[in-house]
């Protein structure tokens, strides 16, 4: 597969999935959870409440790990292995978007949600009939 094949596939799975499993460390142990992302480019957000466990876990050690796009459907289906890195985000805009979308299901005060913004330092396209895992270069 070429490189720009390689970053179109990434691409299309980030815009066309919204799930993924987001792994954090507390006390030396792994914790994993479902989140909702949007995605601009290869860069990720999510969002959270202020006081959820995973941020003090993040912002302690803000390096994450996470499996996107994987469905079940099909055993072979392309799926996302994204090796990032997390900060909080303040950027009004894409907060705005969150709460026009989240606010009724997640939160019941919007000042206390945060958005955390994923820099994927590592990035590979998984499960791939026939082929080997795919190294996606970043820009």
């Amino acid at each position: 597969m070429h490189l720009l094949d390689v970053q179109e596939t990434a691409l299309s799975i980030l815009s066309n999935e919204r799930v993924g499993t987001l792994a954090s460390v507390h006390d030396g142990k792994p914790y994993t959870r479902y989140m909702t992302f949007y995605n601009e480019g290869f860069t990720l957000y999510t969002v959270t409440s202020k006081n959820a466990p995973k941020v003090h876990e993040l912002l302690a050690n803000p390096r994450t790990h996470i499996l996107y796009g994987y469905e079940n459907n099909d055993l072979l289906e392309e799926f996302l292995e994204i090796e990032a890195t997390v900060s909080e985000y303040d950027d009004a805009t894409i907060k705005e978007q969150f709460v026009q979308h989240f606010k009724d299901a997640y939160f019941n005060d919007p000042s206390d949600m945060l958005v955390l913004k994923v820099t994927p330092t590592r990035l590979r396209i998984m499960n791939k009939t026939g082929d080997q895992q795919q190294e996606v270069p970043l820009p």
